[in-house]
């Protein structure tokens, strides 16, 4: 595997009150927006954690995305690098009005596991919340504060990215 420099973390940005898999990412975002979908060449999550904890893979270890594909290291504080996206099921409330932090306590304890899992496998990785990176300051996705969280497991500050 090549080496990853950024972990992201975010949310589906879907109800609390919904609980889909994988398929519903891949068709969402690879189906032509005529059919309701983004038109994407690729899914732009590579984990996803469903509400029961389960980790499913999307796309697998061998092909990390470039950032730059996805247009969130514009801008005069750009990232660039190699990143693997991790979404858990939810960031919404019910009505989908507000963002919210709809983690269950699996979906934490399988957060916690993967940013630990690529710690170890990649020492310098750096942990960022989707809404830290600086072209996408205005989003709220993925309903908490990342460092926080990071701070609470005690999560080098090495590894916590800082704008």
């Amino acid at each position: 595997m090549k080496k990853v420099d950024y972990l992201i973390i975010q949310s589906t940005d879907t109800s609390e009150a919904k609980d889909f898999d994988k398929e519903v990412i891949i068709k969402q975002h690879t189906s032509s927006i005529r059919d309701g979908g983004f038109n994407w060449n690729r899914p732009g999550i590579d984990y996803l954690v469903l509400q029961d904890g389960t980790l499913q893979t999307i796309i697998d270890e061998d092909n990390p995305t470039t950032i730059d594909l996805w247009g969130i290291s514009q801008g005069k504080n750009a990232i660039t690098g190699l990143a693997k996206h991790i979404a858990y099921v939810g960031g919404r409330t019910l009505k989908e009005v507000w963002d919210k932090d709809t983690r269950t306590d699996e979906q934490k304890e399988a957060l916690e596991a993967i940013v630990k899992f690529y710690i170890l496998r990649f020492p310098d990785v750096v942990i960022v919340g989707f809404n830290e990176i600086p072209a996408k300051a205005d989003d709220d996705n993925p309903g908490f504060k990342v460092g926080e969280w990071l701070r609470e497991l005690k999560i080098s500050e090495h590894n916590i990215f800082k704008r």
